[in-house]
């Protein structure tokens, strides 16, 4: 599994909910997402798993933005396997194309999938689960040629077990 962190905060952990630290949480979620959409999208892929939660509207933003300074070849199509209803939306505002998991073809095999995380530890072991999403968020990432996890700093620990 590879995970894209940005370290865009004094510490890691659980934070008190201001204004300042919630704007701080966000741009380091954004940070992240962008840098593991440059690092792992291509225009080239066929198909691309977009997970739920807080996050990914930072990943579906981020590969919005690579299509536009890297264009899919004319005649092929990028579609977007959302993981759940919010995600679907996301995806359709951001002018892609998404697609039911149920409707992939049966041999295919996703390109990438992009999720968030509760929480990463230092062995890059990620717990999943405080949203409703996660039985689909499963089928998505066990379909994908790779899972890429979209981790702020508030998300990464030491140990894993701050989630609650």
């Amino acid at each position: 599994m590879s995970v894209a962190a940005a370290a865009a905060g004094p510490m890691a952990g659980p934070i008190a909910e201001t204004p300042e630290n919630v704007q701080l949480v966000e741009s380091a979620k954004k940070k992240a997402a962008f840098k593991a959409v440059e690092d792992h999208f291509k225009s080239t892929y066929s198909y691309v798993g977009i997970g739920s939660g807080s996050t990914i509207k930072y990943g579906v933003e981020a590969i919005a933005e690579y299509i536009k300074k890297n264009p899919v070849e004319p005649g092929h199509n990028i579609y977007f396997v959302p993981t759940g209803f919010q995600s679907r939306k996301v995806i359709e505002g951001a002018g892609l194309i998404p697609i039911a998991f149920d409707s992939l073809p049966e041999d295919v095999m996703l390109d990438v999938a992009f999720d968030g995380a509760d929480e990463v530890d230092d062995e890059l072991n990620c717990i999943k689960g405080g949203g409703a999403c996660l039985f689909q968020e499963k089928l998505v990432a066990t379909r994908a040629k790779r899972f890429i996890c979209i981790a702020g700093w508030c998300s990464i620990h030491r140990y894993s077990g701050f989630f609650h």
